[in-house]
């Protein structure tokens, strides 16, 4: 996998466009589009909370279609809470840009992220969709990176390219996200979550020109997202409009992948990268933070476990604080993992702050040099490894730390 400049319109036949709608407040870029000049199939997945915006079970019902052209993306307003009224608008958002495409509505898919329980202003939408549309080019992929951001500070986007039978395939991707981040993203389906009330999401876009079927499209990326987004936090909290989209024209030229064969396992290699860097770049901008913090669990029973105790670490709330404080409190790492309520054996449990050994077979290492560890923690990484030396399983989550802007930004999101 080699890394390549731009974002989502370096696959062949991809194009995208961002502008000012007027949706947000401060008049900063808030609506874009992404399209496919030829059919592609597509994939998504999808925030688990019960309480799913609009768009959302717009774009689940839409993905039921064999193929798709484009997806429309609004930031400043997340159409969620606004019963049918929200699906209506919804609706309309992809009508507006199926109409101007000439396609059928059923091609176009719907993201939006924002503020919880306003009405979407589509009239405005409505206005602005000629100059989106004609505003579509091979260079707007960072336009597009910049009008989905909300308390994002910079833009994330990223391509990559590998070579599946001697020919060269591209994927791009951009994603946003600061506050309100911990995503579940599972395949179209309903299951419980909690109801929310701040306003920030987890969205996603990723383009390639592999030639694939949908099938194998789909697992790939439900495969990707569960390594990759599913395991970031910045809050704990799990947004209601949270999506990650995949379209794939063919446009490659490559030998189509319909099993995981060779090629399959390289494309989801390439693609479960591409998703790493990007979750990691959400991580490492949430909402008021000044650290990357990874936090690996190996050693476990199994992989899912390792999961679970390496996700509850990383929403530690205290630990967060610790770590902006520059303090090597590992006591706060330990108290998490053992509150994940997985099996292992703490007397058997190492931890580690960087480099340093902290905890060793479940006794503090009260001889590590803490004014080391401090002077670690100040840097912009911060690694963390728990070894639970249980068994083979592994798993590694990302998250930051916490300080006054945090609260600063989430206390005057609406006003």
């Amino acid at each position: 996998m080699i890394i390549v400049n731009g974002g989502v319109t370096v696959p062949k036949g991809f194009l995208a466009s961002g502008i000012r709608a007027g949706i947000k407040k401060s008049g900063n870029p808030d609506l874009a589009l992404l399209y496919s000049e030829t059919p592609a199939v597509a994939a998504g997945v999808f925030t688990t909370n019960a309480f799913k915006a609009s768009p959302v079970e717009l774009s689940i019902a839409n993905l039921r279609n064999k193929t798709h052209r484009a997806i429309v993306v609004n930031s400043g307003n997340a159409n969620c809470a606004n019963g049918r009224q929200g699906d209506a608008d919804a609706l309309a958002m992809a009508g507006y840009i199926a109409e101007g495409l000439a396609l059928g509505r059923s091609e176009i898919l719907v993201a939006s992220t924002g503020i919880i329980g306003h009405r979407l202003p589509v009239k405005k939408i409505e206005m602005k969709t000629t100059e989106l549309i004609a505003g579509l080019s091979a260079k707007g992929g960072s336009d597009l990176a910049v009008a989905i951001m909300t308390t994002d500070t910079v833009k994330k986007e990223i391509a990559v390219k590998v070579k599946l039978g001697g020919k060269v395939v591209k994927i791009g991707g951009a994603a946003k996200g600061g506050g309100m981040l911990h995503p579940l993203m599972k395949k179209a389906g309903r299951s419980a979550g909690m109801i929310v009330d701040k306003h920030a999401t987890m969205l996603g876009f990723i383009t390639t020109d592999v030639l694939i079927s949908k099938a194998m499209l789909e697992g790939a990326l439900a495969e990707a997202a569960d390594e990759s987004f599913n395991m970031i936090s910045v809050d704990g909290d799990m947004s209601t409009n949270d999506s990650l989209f995949i379209m794939a024209n063919g446009l490659a030229g490559n030998k189509k992948i319909t099993r995981t064969g060779k090629d399959y396992k390289v494309f989801l290699e390439a693609l479960r990268g591409l998703c790493i860097t990007l979750a990691k770049m959400l991580a490492g901008d949430g909402a008021g933070e000044t650290k990357l913090v990874e936090i690996k669990v190996l050693g476990a029973k199994t992989d899912e476990s390792a999961r679970i105790i390496a996700r509850k670490i990383s929403t530690s709330n205290l630990l967060k604080c610790a770590l902006f404080g520059e303090d090597p409190n590992w006591g706060r790492v330990a108290a998490s993992a053992g509150s994940a309520g997985v099996d292992f054996d703490p007397g058997n449990t190492d931890i580690y702050l960087g480099p340093a050994k902290v905890l060793s077979g479940g006794s503090s290492m009260k001889t590590f040099d803490k004014e080391k560890v401090r002077k670690y923690i100040k840097g912009k990484e911060v690694f963390i490894k728990v070894d639970l030396k249980s068994g083979k399983g592994s798993a590694t989550a990302w998250t930051c730390d916490f300080l006054k802007e945090y609260v600063t930004i989430n206390s005057e999101y609406s006003t």
